[in-house]
């Protein structure tokens, strides 16, 4: 993250969680001695003090309930997100409200439109759509009544909303680059919805790197998917068919990621002799045998929750719409390099050049 000495910097040095960080500010008996010690040491070397919010927003909301929008609960990104929420919003006495719109945008606006029957203290939402016109105009006639909402990971076009992201686009570059670093000239994509800010920053970070060292975009081996396992694995198996020519595959989530090595393993393709792999996402999540040797961009999940409540909890405690600044924060991925973005050593690298 670009603040210097946050809750996610002093977090780094202590070798702990932002969430550990927030309760040792807090009081929270739940974190030892030791670690308290730790955490404190290095704040007082790093000059950092707890914002004052922190000790004001328990009286001023304890009762509160905010209302959490997902695009798809199922997926662990948004688990390991509610759950550092959850954390955070739990020591102030507020009560977090998850709604599911599976990536549905009509689903989205009626979720909307019972949290505002509930009469909840502000929304945090993951949009299915920066260009769902109506979905924009329900959030923004929220906004401007004064409801305190912070986007996550996804964005609404022309509100100037808080939000908490990351910064996909240079991961999705880092990714492919790394792979034309091994060699790789023939690399697919399986892409997400470019309708989201994930899906369209990782398709043009994909297509930025290529560009950067001279080879070629090819729109054969650009598919677009939905973020979901099924449509990983119908692309992946078509891909497979129709260009065996490709010796790397970049999947831009998890989920599809998922759906991606399962159609790779039943071809009879083995990764990475036969063919190079590098998700969007973490892996270990989920029961797949050889997860562990897959390379990762390990995404934020904890900070960018962490900041979502902290982002929440400072409109909450600011009772005037005007008084209340916008922030947008963003945070990095990490490339774990596990030796699946290797050259496949069954293939022959002149045969990138056919």
């Amino acid at each position: 993250m670009g603040n210097k000495d946050s809750i996610g910097d002093i977090a780094a040095l202590a070798g702990v969680s932002p969430t550990t960080v927030s309760r040792v500010f807090s009081g929270n008996a739940r974190v030892s001695a030791r670690t308290k010690d730790r955490v404190l040491g290095i704040a007082q070397e790093q000059g950092y003090q707890p914002r004052p919010y922190r000790r004001r927003v328990s009286a001023a909301a304890h009762g509160a309930a905010v209302g959490m929008i997902v695009p798809d609960i199922e997926n662990p990104f948004f688990h390991q997100i509610i759950r550092a929420i959850v954390e955070e919003l739990d020591q102030h006495g507020i009560e977090l409200l998850i709604c599911d719109t599976n990536e549905i945008p009509n689903r989205e606006i009626r979720h909307l439109s019972l949290l505002k029957q509930f009469n909840i203290n502000g929304i945090i939402i993951a949009p299915t759509s920066e260009n769902a016109e109506y979905n924009g105009a329900f959030l923004k006639e929220l906004h401007e009544k004064g409801m305190p909402i912070v986007v996550l990971d996804r964005d609404v076009k022309g509100i100037g909303l808080s939000g908490v992201f990351q910064n996909s686009y240079d991961a999705s570059f880092s990714a492919v680059d790394t792979l034309i670093a091994h060699g790789h000239e023939r690399i697919a994509i399986i892409g997400g919805p470019i309708t989201s800010k994930p899906g369209l920053d990782r398709m043009v970070g994909y297509m930025d790197a290529l560009k950067k060292h001279g080879v070629a975009v090819r729109q054969e081996y650009i598919l677009y998917g939905d973020f979901k396992t099924e449509s990983g694995y119908k692309l992946t198996r078509q891909l497979l068919r129709d260009h065996a020519e490709v010796t790397a595959v970049f999947a831009a989530n998890n989920l599809m990621s998922v759906g991606s090595l399962q159609a790779i393993r039943e071809a009879g393709l083995s990764i990475p002799e036969d063919i190079a792999f590098i998700s969007y996402g973490s892996l270990q999540p989920f029961e797949i045998s050889h997860s562990g040797g897959i390379t990762e961009l390990a995404e934020p999940t904890e900070q960018m929750g962490y900041e979502c409540a902290h982002l929440m909890l400072e409109k909450i405690s600011t009772k005037r719409k005007g008084q209340r600044v916008v922030k947008r924060v963003s945070f990095d991925t990490t490339l774990v390099l596990r030796g699946s973005e290797a050259y496949p050593v069954r293939r022959k690298p002149s045969a990138e050049q056919a």
